[in-house]
């Protein structure tokens, strides 16, 4: 028995609509980069495919792309190609015209490039804007090189959990220049700047009417997008849960793990549990003697157990129970434990937590 992580479509779903009800005057572009975030780009793509108010997909290779677009057995639903553009090459061109995928441009030597190739004029293409993150995007003057329609136009807020701070301020500044130059001249080209905070801030952001899409990540997968958002409703779609491996009774004064660095003092001793799971599976050892498990002792009951010693490639100690049983599960992350107290223990992000996920880890999508 090994650790595994359980996908539920049903919380998929349920996250989708709360989205849609946040912002019903947009469409959604899920971003599935990362495999989903490590939730399985393929399993997340089939379970949306046909829902309403859905734009397409958001992904940040080519090879995410084709992956995608060959489960959905379709070439209806636009595929965007977030960063994997630069530098720009025929044999990308090919690609986009191959299996309908949409580039994303956000250097201009590669946009220029674009320009010039033949199949420029087929192949949908948009382009991002630098408004202030200072990370992708062509400055926001350079729009006047562009000689075609885009497909769309966006930028990405980096402090969208803060709409009234100086640099988001100044990035929607920047992109209202982008909205007026649209206007002007590409009446019918998309314009979006709406990650997972945006969304949650929706209210916040009146520029937010005079775009057409959100791109949802973090919330679409159960997690509230920044640590002191609402969850809203919102069900994690992932749970990581590792099985009791051993049961070791420790007298005082025994050592666990490499290093010995946890100690027994109890002078009546104490059970300790031995679980499946370590760093290869994607438990970082940055949790060593902090990390926290939930050990369901009953169908009504949830029992905190804290991590014991190091976290090594393959196992975990833990704080054992008397009802504990060799075999038993515990959770790692999910809905019996928010995923921000694991990712804060572990000084670190829930992102992290979930796009670290090992290949041997079992899936289980229900």
């Amino acid at each position: 028995m090994r650790a595994k992580i359980t996908l539920s479509k049903t919380a998929l779903l349920a996250n989708y609509e709360i989205i849609k009800r946040k912002v019903p005057y947009l469409k959604l572009l899920p971003m599935i980069k990362a495999n989903a975030y490590g939730h399985g780009a393929q399993f997340v793509a089939r379970t949306l495919m046909n829902e309403k108010q859905l734009h397409g997909f958001g992904v940040a290779t080519f090879e995410e792309a084709i992956s995608v677009r060959e489960c959905l057995k379709s070439k209806a639903l636009p595929i965007l190609v977030f960063s994997d553009n630069a530098p720009w090459r025929v044999e990308q061109l090919n690609c986009c015209e191959k299996y309908g995928l949409q580039p994303v441009f956000s250097e201009i030597v590669s946009l220029l490039e674009f320009q010039k190739q033949k199949y420029s004029k087929t192949v949908q293409a948009h382009i991002e804007v630098n408004t202030g993150m200072n990370r992708l995007g062509i400055p926001v003057d350079s729009l006047s090189l562009v000689r075609f329609a885009p497909a769309s136009i966006l930028t990405h807020l980096a402090e969208a959990d803060l709409p009234a701070s100086k640099l988001t301020r100044t990035q929607i500044t920047n992109f209202e220049k982008v909205v007026a130059w649209r206007n002007e001249r590409y009446a019918h080209t998309l314009l979006h700047f709406a990650n997972s905070s945006t969304i949650w801030n929706a209210k916040q952001f009146p520029l937010l009417k005079e775009t057409n899409l959100a791109r949802p990540g973090l919330s679409l997968y159960g997690v509230r997008p920044f640590e002191k958002a609402k969850e809203d409703g919102l069900k994690r779609v992932m749970t990581f849960s590792a099985p009791i491996l051993n049961r070791i009774f420790l007298e005082r004064g025994d050592q666990v793990g490499y290093g010995g660095t946890y100690i027994c003092k109890s002078v009546r001793g104490e059970w300790i549990a031995v679980l499946g799971a370590g760093y290869a599976d994607g438990v970082m050892r940055s949790l060593s003697q902090k990390g926290m498990a939930v050990y369901p002792q009953s169908k009504t009951k949830r029992v905190k157990v804290k991590f014991l010693g190091r976290v090594s490639m393959d196992l975990i100690a833990v704080q054992g129970t008397d009802e504990m049983k060799v075999g038993d599960y515990v959770t790692l992350w999910g809905n019996d434990i928010d995923p921000y107290v694991q990712a804060n223990l572990a000084g670190t992000i829930p992102y992290e937590l979930t796009t670290r996920v090992g290949e041997r880890v079992e899936r289980i999508y229900e």
